[in-house]
């Protein structure tokens, strides 16, 4: 089968496997917001690499499902409490979770969800790999909070550096990727060769993967993006757009702009454009695009480390495939 073909075939077990595995059960208040989060679509990256990783290594791609499973429960998580902390109305074009429901409820189904997350993962008795898998899980759990943690600390200090930015989107964004490869590869039983090439790969492909999100947070289409566009702006996010504004910018106008942005926490919306047009003048979408091109470069160098077989190769176009993403 070709990339569209498997990619295809495996999204389709993913989201059957997703309806199977949400409860439908009491109390409605507490599971209906599950199903609501679960089904509300997005490009299930994390699951299907999961599956090619265990594919890539040797093994069957289908016995990595519930793992798979696991790490999108986890992302939807990282999603619902996110978006309480940042007070954001839509994801994926639809109400967040504490806007239909409330903050209380978004925040027992979040906890809820690491619950039947753990419950997702192998036990001793299925796998060989089991503890390896589960200490896997659970740090990424760890990063993520502190990813996290350090992003609301940024909106306390300008002096953000380029070094405090990646250290974030590293714990926050990429770990998770790269969580989703490596316990593919363990379900697969791959080799520690195996295992530290998706290791590679799948990080830097993740730190790309947040700049593009920066990237497009000012130049995507909002309908195709789902999420209002210059959000980050508003929000006061110290992005890659920002921070590498701040350091180039030199005229009156441009440091003012940034200088309102900081001490304001945000711009407001009708001033969006206006750091737009700052971006542009200040070459930043370029440079945020060569920084992109570099992550994954970085992730190519790892490729010739994995065995040559289908899955591989399709990885690696999924990978790729990412490069030049337009949502």
């Amino acid at each position: 089968m070709n990339f569209l073909e498997t990619y295809s075939e495996l999204l389709k077990l993913v989201e059957n496997r997703i309806r199977e595995v949400v409860p439908k059960i009491e109390p409605s208040r507490l599971y209906e917001p599950f199903e609501y989060i679960m089904t509300a679509g997005g490009k299930r990256l994390r699951p299907v690499l999961t599956l090619l990783a265990a594919g890539s290594v040797g093994g069957d791609p289908k016995s990595a499902l519930d793992s798979a499973i696991a790490l999108e429960v986890l992302h939807n998580f990282t999603l619902v409490h996110d978006d309480i902390m940042d007070n954001s109305p839509i994801r994926r074009g639809r109400r967040t979770v504490h806007e239909k429901w409330d903050s209380a409820t978004a925040i027992l189904l979040g906890d809820v969800m690491v619950g039947y997350a753990f419950k997702l993962l192998p036990d001793t008795r299925m796998h060989e790999r089991a503890d390896k898998i589960r200490e896997v899980f659970t740090n990424e759990l760890i990063e993520v909070c502190e990813g996290q943690v350090i992003d609301m600390m940024f909106n306390e200090k300008k002096d953000v550096t380029m070094m405090d930015y990646l250290q974030m989107i590293d714990k926050k964004t990429a770990r998770l990727i790269e969580t989703s490869a490596v316990i593919g590869g363990h379900i697969g039983l791959g080799s520690k060769e195996e295992i530290e090439a998706l290791k590679h790969i799948a990080r830097n492909a993740g730190l790309a993967f947040q700049i593009q999100d920066d990237l497009l947070d000012m130049t995507a289409d909002q309908q195709d993006f789902g999420k209002k566009i210059g959000k980050d702006i508003i929000e006061g996010k110290k992005t890659y757009l920002i921070i590498t504004a701040l350091q180039r910018a030199e005229s009156t106008e441009d440091k003012k702009l940034l200088d309102d942005f900081y001490e304001n926490n945000g711009l407001p919306e009708n001033r969006v454009k206006d750091m737009d047009e700052l971006f542009k003048r200040n070459g930043i979408y370029s440079l945020a695009e060569n920084e992109i091109d570099f992550f994954f470069g970085t992730a190519k160098k790892s490729y010739p480390f994995l065995k040559k077989n289908q899955y591989s190769e399709h990885l690696i176009h999924l990978i790729e495939s990412l490069n030049k993403r337009s949502v």
